[in-house]
């Protein structure tokens, strides 16, 4: 489970205020008037020669050289755009006054023309600011609108894929893309400079970057630009222009009066070139900043062994926010195709899914937390499929009846515990029957045995045991009578359930390629050996061990497959596998992980469905050879 924030204490944690004092007397530059008019100047490097483009809402697109003499025009009426260098393209998008959509333009330097590629059109709102980037092979367009809502498209093929919503709030005038260091950056005029993260699975978490000028905090910030790792942003309520970089402000006055609403950057012979505009003036100016952009702005991420993608995603869950948790899979070894998925709503219940993901039943039973199945129970003469799940409205352990005929749960017993914060859960079937192991965030374990009576389900607690810190996901390898189960922050345990000889074990750490918190789990059968899947959620990955020596093979994360609509995964909670066919689309299995932040386009978390044949590839290109 994602670690939770109070909004009062998660806006003084993400507030950046430049450290120290501003200096009393910052630098003073001269900026010179661009000969032609316009509402916004971007420099730009073409052929390691300096060049300019005016942006303009009665005059369109203007390119032009170091000298200002005029390049190429493109017609049209633009309050605003954004040029990207990449690949050796040249990609301009222009916000349009006519339409109040966005236009994409590739420049050919070799014509010296615009050629037009694709549109995106405006909502009910307007669009107020753009900004383009590079997402993995995606080129990305972030918009910001009226209403107070940042999107960002990706496109493929020729055609915009909306992939992230992000409230914001009203106010943002310019957007710009941090490239090297992974942020978007958002000039909202009523409070300051925003910082988001720019990964498409990223949440809504920002940080407020405000400035001090002389004691008095500048509140509006309207004009924000790049330049290979520096930020540089003005307001119209101070005489300067700001440059950030590794959480701290320096400031640049310029000479005359003025009140800078837009501003654009390019690294340029060791210096920065920045274009301004000046409402006061309603005049463009240049000027060289005497700062070179740094050469260590990137952020290295250490990187993973593979790729995987899903074939199926299960509906959202009912509500917004951290709803979805953990699944499990109720296999029919009659009609492999007619298994079930099993996924908590810790808001409000549980959810059954089919294995193309569509929603078969829900059962509103309270903020169920984990949930485990085994399907054949075999007591008073029949067998039985039951699911547990940790219900922490109730501080109970809640067991279903899973019926077949119908593919439906029926609730069937509440087992009472002495857990204060019933949290991870995981069932385990011996030869004297099936157990519930469940525990509490304080590190408290439980063991129920469970008995099954005038078809309702009790239960005897046999054992209690202790982790550190934090637990959640657990898994139990019922052949070989063995458990293993999370430290969030720690790592992996493994414990015997012979109760006679527990002997509990950290056999990983969360440390390198796997990042806390450790959450779900899962063992997955490849070529008669047993290994188990972890999620790491703080770096969106999932790591496999081989359970024979419990060394790492390697750790990989979901993507997004576009042809099929399904984004990738982000943050998982619970996962499952099961390596039994369930069918020819899935003769090796399947793996369910619960997806933290489901977009493309935002929605309600949910549930994405891996084949386990993408897993079984994965683990023999990387075990021993």
């Amino acid at each position: 489970m994602k670690k939770q924030h109070t909004p009062l204490a998660f806006l003084f944690a993400s507030l950046l205020i430049a450290p120290g004092k501003v200096m009393a007397d910052p630098v003073t530059i001269d900026a010179t008037a661009f000969s032609i008019e316009g509402n916004q100047l971007t420099p730009l490097v073409i052929n390691n020669q300096l060049h300019y483009l005016v942006t303009s809402e009665t005059r369109g697109l203007i390119l032009t050289g170091k000298d200002q003499k005029i390049i190429s025009t493109l017609p049209g009426h633009f309050s605003q755009s954004d040029i990207l260098q990449h690949n050796g393209t040249l990609t301009v998008a222009a916000l349009n006054n006519d339409t109040y959509g966005v236009e994409l333009y590739r420049y050919n330097t070799g014509t010296e023309e615009f050629k037009k590629q694709q549109s995106l059109q405006a909502d009910l709102a307007d669009i107020e600011a753009l900004c383009l980037s590079v997402s993995g092979e995606y080129l990305t367009l972030t918009t910001a609108d009226a209403t107070g809502q940042m999107k960002q498209h990706w496109l493929a093929d020729d055609h915009f894929v909306e992939i992230r919503t992000v409230n914001t709030g009203p106010g943002i005038k310019s957007c710009q893309a941090g490239v090297q260091n992974g942020y978007v950056y958002l000039a909202d005029e009523n409070t300051g400079l925003w910082q988001y993260d720019h990964h498409a699975e990223a949440g809504d978490g920002r940080s407020l970057i405000l400035t001090q000028q002389h004691g008095v905090t500048s509140e509006g910030v309207e004009g924000v630009g790049q330049a290979a790792g520096l930020t540089v942003f003005v307001s119209p309520d101070a005489p300067v222009v700001n440059v950030y970089h590794n959480n701290s402000i320096s400031e640049f006055k310029i000479n005359g009066e003025h009140k800078w609403e837009a501003i654009r950057a390019a690294p340029f012979n060791n210096n920065t070139v920045i274009g301004l505009y000046d409402d006061d003036s309603e005049s463009l100016f240049t000027a060289v900043l005497p700062v070179s952009a740094p050469q260590t702005a990137t952020r290295r991420t250490q990187s993973t062994n593979g790729h995987l993608t899903a074939f199926a995603e299960t509906d959202p869950v009912a509500r917004f926010g951290d709803a979805a948790d953990d699944p499990a899979i109720w296999y029919n070894d009659k009609t492999p195709e007619s298994s079930v998925i099993i996924g908590t709503d810790k808001k409000s219940g549980l959810d059954l899914y089919d294995l193309s993901g569509r929603r078969l039943q829900h059962l509103n039973a309270g903020r169920l937390n984990n949930v485990d199945v085994r399907s054949r129970w075999p007591v008073a003469g029949q067998e039985l499929a039951i699911a547990a799940a940790s219900n922490r409205t109730t501080r109970t352990v809640d067991i279903f009846l899973l019926d077949p005929a119908t593919r439906n749960a029926v609730p069937a017993g509440k087992l009472p515990s002495q857990l204060n914060d019933l949290y991870g859960l995981c069932l385990y079937q011996h030869t004297n029957g099936v157990d519930v192991l469940v525990n509490d965030t304080d590190g408290s374990y439980e063991r129920h045995r469970l008995s099954f009576e005038d078809n309702k389900v009790t239960g005897k607690i046999i054992d209690r045991f202790t982790v550190p810190s934090q637990p959640e996901g657990c898994v139990a390898d019922d052949e070989n009578a063995m458990l293993y189960y999370g430290e969030e922050d720690a790592g992996v345990w493994k414990r015997s359930l012979d109760i006679s000889s527990p002997e509990p074990s950290l056999i990983a750490k969360a440390e390198g390629a796997v990042k806390d918190d450790i959450e779900g789990m899962g063992l997955f059968d490849v070529d008669g050996e047993r290994y188990l899947i972890v999620s790491s959620q703080g770096n969106h990955r999932f790591a496999v061990y081989a359970t024979t020596d419990n060394h790492l093979l390697g750790t990989f994360d979901i993507v997004p497959d576009l042809k099929k609509g399904i984004d990738g995964v982000s943050e998982t909670d619970g996962l499952e596998t099961m390596s039994l066919p369930f069918g020819e689309n899935l003769p090796d299995g399947l793996l369910v992980v619960q997806d933290g932040h489901n977009v493309m386009p935002s929605q309600q978390q949910n549930f994405k469905l891996v084949s386990g044949s993408s897993l079984a590839e994965f683990i023999r290109r990387h075990r021993p050879k």
